[in-house]
């Protein structure tokens, strides 16, 4: 029988990172604070239950809100998300029983919501006695993305590819990793070693149910680094000259700088210090050198034309990313994407002098978004003369190699 304390323990841990992605914490840092101590297997659970809260809030309240007398926005904002772990443990998951799943959400509730504690108790034990199917009003609320998102994804890309890609973004997702001081061969060797399921992705490793990373065989050694697939092939894209420098002006978290460093001279900035003291640490974990410094990339410290090559991965929405950032889909909004293009066409008109003659500017996203990605450097090659394009644009979209979406442009200033 699965112990009350603990299943109370798991929601309530929870539900604490679902109250600090409300007070704008990214999900991750959220997690990390939850989990630091907790056995893997409720760690597992934890990250489970809020992700799962987060991924599918809007199809877990289109079930919940008829169980309600109240009105939904009425109803507290712990209540709410309590109700979404619980239910979200009872439609989507499988490996604890559906009594055990509101046994324990209402123990954590006596905890936190004591006064509510009979509401989480009589809409859980409904929902679990008629699991019936929920009807929702369209594939937004179906797939728990916001309207406005969707109805912009449906025109571009349209209605069977936008399906594909919500489906995508729901699902859980796993981890890739790339060798960096082992060699492919001796890294799934010591995988397979360690009982860890993983599968072959190019020059990647693929795993489903990875654990911490740390606890990874080959982590403190520098075996490899974390870096999914779709991000791989960008980070391939923007290849330079031989003997180039290149400067990594929007490095953390630093899995691109990581990968250049093996084989140029790189500089990497950002402007957060305690993203870019993550990438110094895992810059020496894998035994790379860069020459590291706190700065914006709207202010480069460098002389007209005297760089080799800059790298802009690009402050964005991320939209190609959410099926790894479950809290994303709702920080973003019209107003915060406008203001991420106004932050790429400065930065991108501040760099682009800094750049020789003849030398490259790369510009990445982690984006699905027009005006993020091919829009963005059309404008830009429009104010800029002296840039063209030195290849195709790459753009990549999740379902097709189940990755992270992203785009490239490698930009060359004419000699």
């Amino acid at each position: 029988m699965a112990d009350p304390a603990s299943g109370s323990a798991t929601r309530r841990a929870a539900l604490a990172i679902l109250r600090a992605v409300r007070s704008e914490t990214p999900f991750e840092v959220a997690l990390d604070d939850a989990i630091r101590s907790m056995p893997s297997n409720d760690a597992h659970l934890t990250h489970e239950l809020a992700a799962g809260a987060l991924r599918h809030r809007r199809s877990l309240d289109a079930a919940i809100r008829p169980l309600v007398d109240a009105p939904w926005d009425r109803v507290e904002p712990d209540v709410r998300d309590l109700l979404r772990i619980g239910a979200h443990q009872i439609l989507n998951l499988d490996r604890v029983p559906p009594y055990a799943a509101v046994q324990a959400t209402v123990e954590a509730s006596k905890r936190e919501c004591r006064r509510a504690s009979g509401l989480v108790n009589a809409v859980l034990r409904r929902i679990t006695d008629t699991p019936e199917s929920t009807s929702f009003q369209n594939l937004a609320e179906q797939f728990s993305h916001p309207d406005w998102l969707v109805d912009r994804w449906i025109s571009r890309f349209g209605k069977s590819r936008t399906t594909a890609l919500l489906e995508h973004n729901n699902r859980r997702p796993t981890l890739t990793i790339r060798p960096a001081r082992w060699p492919l061969d001796r890294l799934a060797r010591a995988l397979t070693e360690a009982d860890i399921a993983h599968m072959l992705d190019g020059d990647f490793l693929r795993l489903p149910e990875p654990g911490p990373v740390i606890e990874l065989p080959g982590y403190a050694d520098g075996a490899f680094i974390v870096q999914d697939g779709g991000q791989g092939r960008l980070t391939d894209y923007a290849r330079i000259d031989d003997d180039a420098q290149i400067w990594d002006a929007c490095a953390a978290p630093g899995g691109k700088s990581m990968v250049k460093a093996a084989d140029h001279p790189v500089v990497a900035s950002d402007r957060s210090r305690e993203r870019l003291q993550t990438l110094a640490d895992n810059m020496n974990r894998v035994q790379r050198r860069a020459s590291l410094f706190v700065g914006d990339a709207r202010y480069p410290p460098f002389r007209t034309g005297m760089l080799d090559a800059v790298l802009v991965d690009a402050p964005c929405s991320g939209t190609g990313t959410f099926v790894r950032h479950p809290d994303a889909r709702w920080r973003l909004t019209p107003g915060r994407l406008a203001k991420a293009v106004e932050q790429q066409t400065r930065i991108l008109d501040c760099v682009g002098p800094i750049v020789r003659p003849g030398g490259l500017l790369l510009y990445l996203t982690c984006s699905l978004e027009a005006e993020e990605n091919e829009n963005q450097v059309n404008d830009f090659l429009g104010n800029h003369p002296e840039y063209q394009r030195d290849e195709d644009d790459l753009f990549i979209f999740p379902n097709d190699h189940d990755t992270d979406g992203g785009f490239g442009a490698r930009l060359r200033r004419r000699a």
